[in-house]
């Protein structure tokens, strides 16, 4: 039952994003695309309180309980930084407008300050996974895919952050054309 409740957040999620920006863009009315991008998220306020309520009540805790909480903590840190990158995105795709790239330094840069803002949302998922173990009573049995959840979370912290500080020391290389002539 949880696991439909996180799926379909995910679906009415995307849904409302893109109506969003259908409606900012394609229809011209950018403040009720603006209201329906800042309703996208609303969806996960459910499944947190049905995680909580199924765990309190006795519920065995399970991967739907983990994906909950890592959706949650992500969109809790990141959800107007990737509502703002998508809409600029759309933007730049309407406008037939290229991307910057950044290279270097900055891209070095970027990359250290995105690892930042996950390193915020691995703290809200984790907040949230033992939350959720204390709501379980502190039971292995029933809290232990929360348990396992921390740890898989923390895995992927410590690949992002070798990932995101490896162009500290490697910086991306300006890409040179060299078909052109």
């Amino acid at each position: 039952m949880l696991l439909t409740l996180v799926i379909g957040s995910e679906v009415g999620f995307f849904v409302l994003l893109l109506a969003g920006l259908v409606v900012r863009y394609l229809v011209k009315m950018p403040r009720t695309g603006a209201v329906l991008l800042a309703l996208s998220p609303l969806g996960y306020v459910a499944v947190l309180i049905a995680g909580a309520i199924d765990l309190a009540r006795g519920g065995t805790s399970d991967i739907a309980h983990v994906f909950g909480a890592i959706v949650i903590g992500i969109v809790a840190v990141s959800g107007r930084h990737h509502l703002h990158a998508m809409d600029g995105w759309v933007r730049r795709k309407l406008a037939k407008e290229p991307k910057p790239r950044l290279y270097g330094a900055e891209f070095a840069r970027k990359q250290r300050t995105d690892f930042y803002r996950r390193t915020g949302e691995w703290a809200v998922v984790v907040v949230l996974l033992a939350g959720g173990y204390a709501l379980a009573g502190f039971d292995v049995l029933r809290g232990g895919a929360l348990l396992a959840g921390i740890g898989f979370w923390t895995v992927v912290l410590v690949v992002d952050f070798i990932w995101s500080f490896s162009y500290t020391v490697f910086p991306r290389a300006v890409k040179t054309d060299s078909i052109r002539g």
